[in-house]
């Protein structure tokens, strides 16, 4: 049997999934956010063990749709490709809040974009760039037999550049406060079969140049896996993820191209695969890709996420 300590940290998927870069046109308040989600999934809400981690999530993106408020197309000639590398630090110590672990860490993302709108003769593009970083300075990460749980709060600074006059800016322009709640169940005594669901609480700041407020946002991702030793080296945890999203207020005014009652949702749904090096090694490799449907007021595709991970 192994100890709680490592035993979290090969269940480990990560407790907070960051911000992978505006993913539409940035002259629109109400179309970009700063948390697209799909970056977890299966145990998405289990925080590792203490220690210093460092992961990197590698996000490829490819929307073929905009859809209105009906959720039907948008013939507007879209054509956006997204990548984006986000580089997390984290460190969960070993001081204990409330019978939990203390962590914390910061993001720094770096997105590509190239963007064309027929419709709006709109032909843009951003080679690697910094994009917009989060700092989450309060986390709070609880480890039972059965379950675990986390709770964070964050801070998203407007680092990336932003201009109106350039939609693939890789910055959005405002301030965000996120909070994080979460939870993973284990089926089993071995901790083999879990479900877990984490979700984010997104309050927005002023957008600048637009002066516009984008409404409030609430994410969910979630994962069921089943974790399976190959041999003394190697553990392999397939599974199946998804995510949803919901604008659930509005913009504070009309932006440019947009409505402030027209709210963003969202949904996905898709497979993944963990492979778990053991120590001495303690790398991971995780693949997962996702289907987006039942998009309203926001782009509509697929994504490919590979998401590396070193821990000491």
């Amino acid at each position: 049997m192994m100890p709680r300590s490592l035993k979290g940290l090969v269940c480990w998927i990560g407790c907070v999934g960051w911000v992978l870069g505006a993913v539409f046109s940035s002259e629109a308040a109400t179309l970009g956010s700063h948390y697209p989600f799909g970056g977890e999934g299966v145990l998405a809400a289990t925080v590792p063990p203490p220690g210093f981690h460092y992961r990197v999530y590698n996000t490829w993106y490819n929307p073929t749709t905009l859809k209105d408020d009906n959720g039907d197309d948008e013939d507007v000639g879209l054509d956006l490709d997204v990548f984006s590398m986000v580089h997390r630090f984290i460190h969960v110590t070993e001081k204990k809040i409330l019978g939990a672990d203390y962590f914390y860490d910061i993001i720094v993302p770096l997105v590509d974009k190239d963007l064309t709108i027929a419709a709006a003769g709109v032909s843009d593009s951003q080679s690697l760039a910094l994009g917009d970083t989060v700092f989450e300075l309060f986390g709070l990460a609880w480890h039972q037999p059965r379950w675990d749980a986390a709770f964070a709060l964050a801070v998203i600074a407007p680092t990336g550049e932003y201009d109106l006059d350039k939609p693939a800016s890789p910055g959005l322009g405002y301030w965000s406060g996120m909070l994080t709640l979460g939870g993973t169940v284990y089926f089993d005594e071995a901790r083999s079969w879990s479900f877990s669901a984490l979700t984010r609480t997104l309050v927005n700041g002023e957008q600048d140049d637009t002066d516009v407020r984008p409404g409030s946002e609430f994410v969910v991702e979630y994962g069921l896996g089943k974790e399976i030793p190959i041999n003394d080296k190697l553990l392999v945890r397939p599974g199946i993820s998804g995510c949803a999203y919901w604008q659930f207020e509005d913009d504070s005014d009309d932006g440019p191209g947009t409505l402030a009652d027209e709210r963003k949702e969202s949904y996905a749904l898709g497979a993944e695969i963990n492979f778990f090096w053991l120590p001495p090694t303690l790398f991971q490799v995780n693949l997962r890709a996702l289907r987006e449907f039942g998009a309203k007021n926001t782009v509509q595709g697929s994504q490919f996420v590979l998401t590396l991970t070193k821990s000491w």
